[in-house]
């Protein structure tokens, strides 16, 4: 194992393995490609699969329950490039960078390091993922950092983030957990907590900042990328299934499923709209921030059925 990936915090762990993605979803892999080194947690509670590579989870299913999160079918598990699905960490940066181009952050195309892992008295298994840098580490964002990412895994997920500014200067910094929700067909949901709330239309190109009105529950029956600013607390994603509910102390809401315009995102793919809802939770465009030398930005989020 690497230095990123300690053997000991590994076998200490009950409940805790290193696999690879390839062991994982063979079908997505040429013979001899090993993909990348994943995480497996199988405890008494709830079962996840972490990748390393971007700190991201692309599994979670409470036992007794269904897998909550959607990964695509066509999504590559190659260093450097992003996991199309599960929970990508958008981080420093959300939508484009400062280049006009690349999209939501350096975080989620880093390898992370493990540092911590353990049980709770709860019986939730506890994992710690780090990724840091100086200035020099992102042209984009030069500045240096640390990023921490904790998980609990039980009969719910619990996701932690913190970001400490090491410079000595005031930085720029947006954030979303962009949860992929599984689901039988889109539209047939309904996503409840975000009646009243204002938002923007990403989608609309005369008059993107224009605050729309939220009336009643979200449903989605054409392409939609929507930001809810100022939101409440919980959200709940209602399908003819069951309910999950999503918790979180971030301000924002972000609602986005591609419909047809999958067919030009190549990770995507033609069709596959239909299994998937993103419902995310963060602090991106009028709750950005600036955060100051030695400030510490932390938020949260909890999903449960």
């Amino acid at each position: 194992m690497s230095k990123q990936i300690p053997a000991e915090l590994i076998k200490r762990t009950p409940g805790l393995a290193l696999r690879h993605s390839s062991e994982l979803w063979p079908e997505r892999h040429q013979p001899g490609d090993a993909g990348l080194p994943m995480l497996a947690v199988d405890n008494a509670l709830g079962r996840a699969i972490l990748s390393p590579h971007g700190a991201q989870v692309v599994s979670f299913q409470p036992v007794g329950g269904e897998e909550m999160l959607w990964l695509s079918p066509l999504t590559a598990f190659r260093a450097g490039t992003p996991i199309r699905g599960g929970i990508p960490l958008c981080l420093p940066w959300f939508g484009p960078g400062a280049d006009g181009k690349r999209m939501h952050g350096f975080a989620r195309n880093h390898t992370w390091t493990l540092t911590g892992a353990g049980t709770t008295p709860a019986g939730e298994t506890h994992i710690v993922m780090e990724l840091s840098g100086e200035a020099s580490f992102c042209d984009l964002w030069p500045h240096a950092f640390a990023f921490r990412f904790d998980l609990l895994v039980g009969a719910r997920l619990t996701l932690g983030l913190s970001v400490e500014n090491r410079s000595p200067r005031p930085v720029p910094l947006s954030f979303a957990f962009h949860t992929y929700f599984a689901v039988a067909n889109v539209a047939d949901i309904r996503i409840g907590g975000l009646n009243g709330t204002r938002y923007l239309d990403k989608l609309d190109k005369r008059n993107p900042q224009r605050r729309k009105r939220q009336t009643g529950e979200v449903t989605i029956s054409a392409h939609t990328d929507r930001i809810y600013l100022d939101v409440p607390r919980c959200q709940s994603l209602v399908t003819p299934a069951g309910q999950t509910h999503i918790e979180s102390d971030a301000r924002c809401a972000v609602v986005w499923n591609a419909w047809d315009n999958d067919r030009n995102m190549p990770d995507l793919g033609a069709g596959n709209h239909v299994g998937y809802v993103c419902i995310e939770r963060g602090d991106v465009a009028d709750h950005a921030i600036m955060l100051m030398p030695g400030e510490c930005y932390r938020r949260w989020m909890i999903l449960q059925n």
